[in-house]
Order: structure tokens, then C-alpha cells, then sequence
């Protein structure tokens, strides 16, 4: 019985794994965005109203040569006309109007886009030895080998 297990023994540490290849791949992707916006708005309002309006009127019609005619003012001043045909009419109308509207707006947008990528690749291959390549061989040659001694010695009987 010890005999068997120290076959079976041998025979597994003839027989092993072969290639063994690993492929491992890392991928990072880092994105940074940065935005910024400016506003800026300028408003300018210039207004400027100049009105300046004079009127005097003055109208004074009776011609008769007999009588005089007496104007009393608002202050108590007398004016006397003797013969009167009076028209005076002076009218002056000014208007300045300056309106200065200055309305100004901007946007001003940036936008700054950095993208980083890291790529690791690790690859680990290991060959097989000439010992576990033919690993077949080495097991028909312990077949071979374990018939001729259960032959010769009677080993499995």
C-alpha cells in the first residue's frame, strides 16, 4: 500500500500546469472642466430738458383821437396812449431735449476642458518546463512502468 501512494506521488509531481498568462489592464480616465462666465452690463443715462418759452402779446387797437387810452398794470402803473394801433407780438420757444442712452452688455463664457488617461497594462507569462510539456509521456512511461512491476513483482494482486 505505501508503494501505491508514493506512485501516486510521484506521478503528481510530474504532472503540473503549464503556460499561465495574465493580462491585466487598468484604464483611468480623469476629466476636469472648468467654466468661468462673465456678466459685466454698463448702462448711461444722459438726459438733459431745456424748455424756455416767452410770450408777449400786446394789442392795442382804439383809434379814436378824442380820448386817450390809460393801461393799468397788475404793479398800479399807469401808461397812456393818445392814438393807438399797438400790435407787439414776440414768441420764443426753445426746446432742448439731449437724451444720451448708452446700454452695453457682454457675456464672456470660457470653458477649459483637461483630460488625463492613464493605461496600465501588466502581462506575466510564464513557460512550461520541458518536464510538465510532455506530461503524457510521463504518464504512459508510469503506466509502462507499473504494468512491468505488477508483472515482475505482483505488485497490484
Amino acid at each position: 500500500m505505501e508503494n501505491k501512494i508514493k506512485y501516486l506521488l510521484v506521478l503528481l509531481l510530474l504532472v503540473g500546469c503549464g503556460t499561465r498568462k495574465v493580462n491585466k489592464s487598468n484604464t483611468e480616465t480623469t476629466t476636469k472642466t472648468e467654466v468661468t462666465i462673465s456678466d459685466t452690463t454698463k448702462i448711461i443715462t444722459n438726459t438733459a430738458y431745456n424748455i424756455e418759452t416767452i410770450k408777449d402779446d400786446f394789442d392795442i387797437e382804439p383809434i379814436d383821437t378824442c380820448k386817450a387810452i390809460v393801461i393799468i398794470d397788475n404793479n398800479g402803473k399807469k401808461t397812456s396812449y393818445l392814438n393807438a394801433k399797438i400790435r407787439h407780438k414776440r414768441e420764443t420757444s426753445r426746446n432742448k431735449t439731449i437724451k444720451n442712452e448708452i446700454v452695453q452688455s457682454s457675456r464672456k463664457e470660457n470653458i477649459k476642458s483637461v483630460q488625463q488617461t492613464k493605461t496600465s497594462v501588466k502581462e506575466v507569462q510564464r513557460k512550461i518546463s520541458i518536464i510538465t510539456e510532455f506530461w503524457w509521456l510521463w504518464l504512459l512511461l508510469l503506466a509502462i512502468l507499473l504494468y512491468y512491476l505488477n508483472k515482475r513483482l505482483n505488485l497490484f494482486a
